[in-house]
C-alpha cells in the first residue's frame, strides 16, 4: 500500500481533474465537499483503466459521487455505509439499486452527526419528501436524471451498459453478511477518516477481508502535517499523521510523492477551491469548513494498491 499526497493546482490542471468537472456539472453535484473535486480526479486515475467486469466496493460512500460515477462508467458498486436510507425514484430506476440493511449493523455517532447535517443542508427536505411520492415528480425526476446522464456518456464517449448498485446499510467494523474475497476493488472517498480511530484497525482489517488479496485499492482520506494524528471536531473526522499512515493503513509513501510539510499553505492558497466552495458550508459550523471561512485545516492523501 502506498500513500500520496495532491498538489491541488497541479491537479486541477490535469484532463482528469477537467474530466471530473463535466461529470459533476453535467449531472447537478457541484456542491460537495471542499475537496471531492481534487479526490475524485485522482480516485479516476487510477480506476479508468480497471476492467469493468470489477466487482467494487465502495466503503462509506452514502449519496456521495464516486459510486455514480463508477455506474456510468460501467462498474458494478456495492455502497457499504451506516447512513444509507430508501435511494430515490431516480437513481432507483437508473442503477437497479438493491437496498438492504444488514442484520449485524450497528449505529455509531457519525451517523447521527451525518443525518443532522444532511438536514441543515437541505430546508426543504420535509417538503421534497412530501411531494417525491406523487407519481408526476417521480416520473419527472426519473427522466431528467436519466436525459441529464446519458448526454453526459454521450459527450464522453461512454458506450459500456450502466452499472448496477447494491445499497447495504451496514457498519464496516463488522460485515459477516458479506464473504471474505468478495470485492476485486475498493474505492472511498473521504469516509475513513470518519470511523472512531480506536475501531480503525477493525474496521480496516474487515475491509481487506473482503477483498481479495489482489484486490486494487483507489481510497482518499484526511491528513495533517503535524507529527501526530489530530481529531477535527467540526467535521467529526481524524486528520492522520504519516506515522498512522504506516501504522493503520500499513501504507508508505509513493516514491513521487510531496511531504507532508508546506501542503495545507497549498490548499489555503489555492483560490480555486476557494471560489468554488459548496454553499453548505456557510450555513453550518459543524462541517470541513465552519461557516464557509476558508481556512483549509487538513488535506486528502491517496491510498493505493
Amino acid at each position: 500500500m502506498k500513500y500520496t499526497f495532491f498538489e491541488p493546482e497541479k491537479v486541477i490542471k490535469t484532463p482528469e481533474f477537467k474530466y471530473i468537472l463535466t461529470f459533476l456539472s453535467a449531472t447537478g453535484r457541484t456542491q460537495i465537499g471542499w475537496h471531492y473535486a481534487i479526490d475524485l480526479a485522482w480516485i479516476y486515475s487510477q480506476i479508468r483503466n480497471w476492467p469493468t467486469g470489477y466487482k467494487i466496493l465502495d466503503a462509506g460512500g452514502g449519496r456521495g459521487p464516486t459510486q455514480f460515477l463508477l455506474a456510468e462508467l460501467g462498474f458494478n458498486v456495492t455502497n457499504l455505509d451506516l447512513a444509507l436510507s430508501e435511494p430515490a425514484a431516480s437513481i432507483q430506476k437508473r442503477y437497479r439499486i438493491q437496498f438492504k440493511t444488514a442484520d449485524s449493523k450497528r449505529d455509531a455517532a457519525y451517523g447521527d452527526h451525518l443525518s443532522k447535517n444532511y438536514a441543515k443542508q437541505n430546508v426543504l427536505r420535509k417538503l421534497r419528501r412530501a411531494v417525491s411520492g406523487s407519481r408526476f415528480y417521480q416520473y419527472a425526476t426519473t427522466n431528467h436524471y436519466h436525459r441529464v446522464h446519458e448526454r453526459w456518456r454521450v459527450d464522453n464517449g461512454i458506450v459500456n451498459e450502466v452499472g448496477k448498485l447494491v445499497w447495504m446499510r451496514a457498519n464496516l467494523c463488522k460485515i459477516p453478511e458479506i464473504s471474505s474475497n468478495s470485492f476485486d476493488a475498493v474505492v472511498s472517498l473521504s469516509a475513513l477518516e470518519h470511523i472512531p480511530i480506536e475501531l480503525l484497525p477493525q474496521a480496516w482489517a474487515e475491509i481487506t477481508r473482503i477483498c481479495k488479496p489482489e484486490a486494487k485499492f483507489a481510497i482518499t482520506t484526511s491528513a495533517t502535517e503535524q507529527q501526530a494524528t489530530w481529531y477535527h471536531k467540526p467535521s467529526q473526522g481524524n486528520c492522520f499523521s504519516e506515522d498512522d499512515l504506516k501504522r493503520l493503513f500499513g501504507a508508505y509513501p509513493d516514491e513521487t510523492n510531496l511531504p507532508a510539510n508546506g501542503m495545507i499553505g497549498k490548499y489555503q492558497a489555492c483560490t480555486y477551491l476557494k471560489d468554488n466552495l459548496a454553499d453548505f458550508y456557510r450555513k453550518s459550523a459543524e462541517n470541513g469548513m465552519p461557516h464557509g471561512k476558508w481556512e483549509p485545516r487538513y488535506f486528502p492523501v491517496g491510498l493505493v494498491h
